[in-house]
């Protein structure tokens, strides 16, 4: 019997998508770190209902999704709507992936002596975005342009090996976060083009192997044995005091100075919010539209704008007077901006997401577009938004990267189709004469 049909394949879809990301991140980062004497209130809320309804709006989504996915029929019926990247224009993107990066770190560290990134590693993860974010940006939208090419042209062995050494060398960088989510956005464009299911764990597991390596090397790179040496060290590079604009009295306990605590555990940040609103500590508001207001002014033009988001500004200003943030998951980040009513609204946030995912793929079988492109990306990209809320003037910078790695992606159509034009005419010869 052939199992790796469209069915099995959208039962998949579902188990990686938004749905179970988003209880593998409330089990992982949440769920396990529940401690009545660590974390009482937020203890007592799953133990007392939070957990069955949880469960249920679990539930209600993947119904949802499965009678989505049955009403558009066949997800898998892909064949490519627009002409491939040649490879030289691959190899000259990855290439200038790797000429981002090495900009990147001389430009933090002034050398690209490799023993000295190695060593002052942890130094770089701090600084990458300060002042040059638009580095980071552009190797984004460059693997966003690969990833296009892969949704209107299919994967083939060519494009998905230059794009799994470009996510390799873009790890380097930081935001394991959204690497992780381009990795997912190439299997599931592989999984949904009737490509064999022996081909599709080699490729997955080749897609899975590569980013848990490089997740595991940059982990160790950026935690040093002493929080309170790299911090002392930011602020040497830096130049200033480790100040921050706008930050006033601490109003919850800060985290603590373990790196491993800040990568995986998000319990304490649910619990200090809910304590905050408890007793009135903080207000909810739109902390995403004061971040957003100063998001696009560069800092040359602005020295005062915050390093810090606002809800870090709120909750933690320790943390924010050192340059650092916070990661607020979605149930934290809803709470935070719309109060203690919305605990269980970020279900609302996922079943959206999970519709556009699937519509989108629907859109890449009959009717391929940016847009469509656009929506799949967002379901698949329900991994930032579990982790950092729905709520976050930073999802704006991702959307432009979509519309710039777009255009460059069309561009490079038109050049290709114009010198293949100039070749064939000048193989041709003149024309002769009658």
């Amino acid at each position: 019997m052939y199992i790796f049909n469209n069915k099995t394949k959208t039962a998949a879809l579902i188990l990686v998508g938004p749905l179970g990301c988003y209880i593998a991140y409330q089990i992982l980062f949440i769920g396990r770190y529940l401690n009545p004497e660590k974390y009482p209130l937020l203890t007592s809320t799953y133990m007392n209902s939070a957990t069955i309804i949880d469960s249920v709006c679990a539930l209600a989504v993947a119904l949802l999704g499965f009678l989505l996915s049955r009403r558009l029929g066949l997800l898998d019926e892909f064949s490519p709507s627009l002409e491939r990247i040649s490879t030289l224009s691959l190899a000259l993107i990855t290439t200038g992936i790797l000429g981002l990066l090495a900009l990147s770190m001389y430009r933090v560290f002034g050398t690209l002596s490799p023993s000295y990134v190695v060593q002052n590693y942890h130094t770089y993860s701090f600084m990458v975005t300060n002042g040059a974010a638009w580095i980071v940006l552009a190797m984004y939208s460059a693997l966003l342009l690969q990833l296009i090419n892969m949704y209107f042209s299919g994967v083939t062995l060519k494009n998905g090996i230059f794009l799994l050494l470009s996510l390799l060398i873009v790890s380097f960088s930081g935001g394991r976060g959204i690497l992780i989510l381009f990795a997912l956005m190439f299997i599931v464009m592989l999984m949904f083009q009737r490509v064999s299911l022996l081909k599709f764990l080699i490729a997955s597991t080749l897609a899975v192997a590569s980013m848990g390596v490089s997740y595991a090397i940059v982990t160790s790179m950026r935690a040093p044995s002493a929080p309170s040496e790299t911090m002392s060290r930011v602020e040497k590079i830096a130049g200033k005091e480790a100040t921050q604009v706008g930050v006033g009295k601490s109003v919850a306990v800060d985290p603590t100075n373990s790196f491993e605590d800040l990568n995986y555990n998000a319990a304490f940040i649910s619990e200090d919010v809910l304590s905050a609103i408890q007793n009135n500590k903080i207000e909810p508001r739109a902390y995403a539209i004061e971040d957003a207001m100063t998001l696009f002014i560069p800092r040359q033009l602005m020295p005062s704008k915050p390093i810090s988001t606002a809800e870090t500004r709120a909750l933690y200003p320790k943390v924010a007077s050192r340059g650092t943030n916070i990661t607020f998951p979605l149930k934290a980040n809803m709470l935070m901006h719309l109060g203690g009513w919305a605990f269980y609204t970020d279900w609302i946030v996922v079943v959206i997401c999970q519709s556009l995912m699937i519509l989108g793929i629907s859109r890449r079988t009959s009717a391929p577009s940016i847009l469509g492109f656009a929506m799949l990306f967002c379901g698949i990209g329900f991994t930032l938004i579990a982790r950092g809320g729905i709520f976050n003037a930073r999802l704006l910078v991702i959307v432009l990267c979509i519309f710039a790695a777009y255009a460059g992606y069309r561009a490079l159509l038109h050049i290709q189709t114009a010198l293949y034009a100039s070749r064939r005419g000048r193989l041709a010869g003149p024309p002769s004469a009658t």
